[in-house]
C-alpha cells in the first residue's frame, strides 16, 4: 500500500538513510543504546539491552536489490552480531524483499536462530515515518528554517503577553506545539517570567538525540601567567579533562559560539561561561553495583569496612572523576582516574553536616580510626578491593577523641530516649552537663558538699521532725526528678536519690493556728556537709 509523501530513499545519500533509520530505532524504543561505528561496530548498529537478552537491529542503506556484494556485508554484519550472543537480529533497510531475495536470508536462520522474521523493510520505514515526519523533513528538507520561523513567531507573540493579551500564552502553545513536529531530536518547552519573557528550552525527545545532533560551543579563552589566570587555566583544563564543573570568569574569555539546534545558537561575548553537567533524575548506575570503603592491617586482613553511596559522577577527555560518601555526608572519597595513563588519585575529606544523629555517624568514625600508620585501605565493589593503599600516618590523628565524644552522646541518647543532631560545637556547660549524666547513668554516685537547702514540708512533717528530731541533725533522703540542659534541650533523664548526711532546721515553723498545709523550711548542714546523689534504676523496659 503507498503511503502518502513517502520518503524518497534511492535520491538519499546512504549516511543520511542510517541517520534516518537509526533515529527512528532510537524513537521506537526507549532502552536504546547507539554504537559508534567508526571503529567497528560489532555488527550492531542500535542495541537494546533487556534483562531477558539483547536486541541488535543491524541498519542497511540498501535501496537496489541484494546483490552478491550486499549479501556478503549481511553476513558480515551477522556473523559480528553473533559475538555478542544476542536474543533477536533484526535487519533494517529501504527495501523490500524478492522470494528469492527472502529465501535466501531465511536460510541465516538454519546458522543463526536469533537471525528475525525481515518485517522491516521499505513498506514498514514508510509507514513508521509517516508517523514521525519530523524525522523525514529534517533529513530531507530545511526544517531549521521552519524551527527558526516558529520561534521568531513565539518572539513576536511576547510583546501581546507583556501587554496582557488573554490569549497569548494560548496562542504561543500552538506555536510550539507545530515546533515539535518539526524536530526529530528535540522537543521544545517555554517558559513564562514574571516580566512577560518568554524562554525557550530544549530537551532530548529520545536517549543518545544529543549525539546525533549534537550541541557545539566554540569559546577562546586568554589565560594570562597570573596567579589568579593560572588558577582559572587549571580550573578549566580540569573540567575538559575530567568533566568536573567549573565557572570561568568574562575577563578570560574573547568570544563563545554556539551551534544549537532551531537557530537557538550565536555568537557571545561578557560574562562568564559556567562548565557543568546536566540535571539528571538518578544516575544510570547498575542496580546491583554496591560500593564501599575497607580498612586492612598489614597483611591484607579486614579490620573494618563502610558502605558508600555514589553521588557525582563526571567524564572528560582523560578520564573520570567520581564522587563517593557515606550515609551521613561527612566522610567524602573523590577518585580521579586519568584512563591514558592508567593512574589515580584519591581525596578524602571530613566535615560537619546538619541533622545527623551521633548514633549514625559513630559507625563512620569507628571505621576512620583504622584509618592510621601501617594499615592499607582501598575502593571495593561489591565486597571485592581490586587495589589496596598503604598508609603512611593516620588519616585524621584527632578521630578518637571525636569518636569518644560522639560515643559518649550516643550512649546518653539512648538512655533519655531523647535523639538529637550532632552539634557543630559544644559549648563548655553542655559537656560539664553531659558529663555528669553520663556519670549518673552509669550507675556511679556524685558527692559534694552544700550550706542551705530549701524544703516544704506538710504540717505532718513538721511535727514529725519536731518529735522525733527536735534541734538535732539526721540524714535526710529526697527523691525528685532530673533534668539536664544540652544544646537548647531540656532532657529527663530520671528521678535520682539526694542522701543528705546530715541536717538540721534552722526553725520550724509555727504550724497552729492556721489551715495552710505546706510550709517552708530551711535546712542546714550538720556535722556532715556532705550529700551524696544516685540515679534511680529504669524498669528493665530497654531493647
Amino acid at each position: 500500500m503507498a503511503v502518502p509523501n513517502a520518503v524518497r530513499w534511492e535520491d538519499l545519500d546512504p549516511a543520511k538513510i542510517e541517520n534516518m533509520i537509526s533515529v527512528l530505532i532510537s524513537r521506537l524504543h526507549a532502552d536504546v543504546q547507539r554504537v559508534d561505528g567508526s571503529g567497528g561496530d560489532g555488527g550492531r548498529d542500535v542495541q537494546i539491552p533487556l534483562d531477558s537478552g539483547l536486541i541488535i537491529y543491524e541498519v542497511k542503506s540498501f535501496t537496489g536489490r541484494l546483490t552478491n556484494s550486499r549479501k556478503q556485508q549481511i553476513k558480515r554484519s551477522l556473523k559480528a552480531a553473533s559475538t555478542h550472543k544476542p536474543k533477536q537480529w533484526h535487519l533494517v533497510m529501504p527495501l523490500d524483499l524478492t522470494p528469492s531475495e527472502l529465501e535466501w536470508y531465511n536460510d541465516l536462520k538454519k546458522q543463526y536462530p536469533f537471525v528475525s522474521e525481515f518485517t522491516r523493510g521499505r513498506t514498514w520505514l514508510d509507514s513508521e515515518m509517516a508517523k514521525r515526519s519530523d524525522i523525514a523533513r529534517y533529513y530531507t528538507g530545511d526544517s531549521n528554517s521552519e524551527i527558526v520561523a516558529y520561534l521568531r513567531e513565539i518572539r513576536e507573540e511576547e510583546a501581546g503577553l507583556s501587554n496582557g493579551a488573554p490569549d497569548a500564552i494560548e496562542r504561543i502553545k500552538r506555536i510550539t506545539s507545530r515546533l515539535n513536529e518539526v524536530d526529530p531530536h528535540y522537543k521544545f518547552g517555554l517558559h513564562f517570567g514574571v516580566d512577560g519573557s518568554v524562554r525557550t528550552e530544549i530537551h532530548p525527545k529520545y536517549p543518545g538525540a544529543e549525539l546525533d545532533r549534537p550541541i557545539v560551543i566554540k569559546a577562546k579563552f586568554t589565560f594570562p601567567k597570573t596567579p589568579e589566570g593560572e588558577a582559572a587555566a587549571a580550573e578549566f583544563r580540569d573540567s575538559m579533562d575530567y568533566g568536573v564543573p567549573a565557572e570561568v570568569s568574562g575577563e578570560f574569555i574573547q568570544s563563545v559560539v554556539v551551534d544549537a539546534p532551531a537557530g537557538l545558537g550565536g555568537s557571545y561575548s561578557g560574562g562568564a561561561l559556567t562548565l557543568g553537567v546536566a540535571d539528571t533524575p538518578q544516575l544510570s548506575e547498575p542496580s546491583d553495583l554496591r560500593y564501599s570503603m575497607v580498612a586492612t592491617n598489614a597483611t591484607g586482613h579486614l579490620l573494618a569496612s563502610i558502605p558508600l553511596t555514589l553521588t557525582k559522577r563526571f567524564r572528560g577527555g582523560k578520564g573520570a572523576e567520581i564522587e563517593l560518601t557515606d550515609v551521613t555526608g561527612f566522610l567524602t572519597v573523590r577518585t580521579r582516574i586519568n584512563l591514558a595513563e592508567r593512574s589515580g588519585a584519591f581525596t578524602f575529606s571530613f566535615a560537619h553536616r546538619e541533622g545527623v544523629l551521633p548514633s549514625a555517624l559513630l559507625q563512620t568514625v569507628k571505621f576512620l580510626v583504622h584509618l592510621k600508620a601501617g594499615n592499607q585501605w582501598g575502593l571495593a565493589l561489591n565486597g571485592m578491593a581490586t587495589q589496596l593503599h598503604s598508609l603512611p600516618d593516620a588519616f585524621m590523628p584527632e578521630i578518637v577523641e571525636y569518636g569518644r565524644y560522639l560515643k559518649n552522646l550516643a550512649e546518653f541518647q539512648d538512655y533519655t530516649g531523647f535523639p538529637f543532631p550532632v552539634p557543630e560545637d559544644l559549648s563548655d556547660a553542655d559537656a560539664r552537663n553531659l558529663k555528669v549524666a553520663l556519670h549518673l547513668i552509669r550507675g556511679n554516685s556524685l558527692t559534694h558538699s552544700w550550706d542551705r537547702a530549701s524544703l516544704t514540708f506538710t504540717r505532718e512533717g513538721v511535727e514529725n521532725w519536731r518529735t522525733v528530731t527536735g534541734s538535732e541533725p539526721r540524714g535526710v533522703l529526697i527523691q525528685e526528678d532530673y533534668f539536664t540542659e544540652i544544646c537548647g534541650n531540656r532532657i529527663y533523664v530520671g528521678q535520682v536519690r539526694k542522701h543528705i548526711a546530715t541536717a538540721r532546721v534552722e526553725s520550724l515553723p509555727d504550724t497552729t493556728g492556721t489551715d495552710i498545709n505546706e510550709f517552708p523550711v530551711s535546712l542546714i548542714p550538720g556535722d556532715d556537709a556532705t550529700v551524696t546523689t544516685t540515679l534511680v534504676p529504669r524498669d528493665g523496659d530497654e531493647l
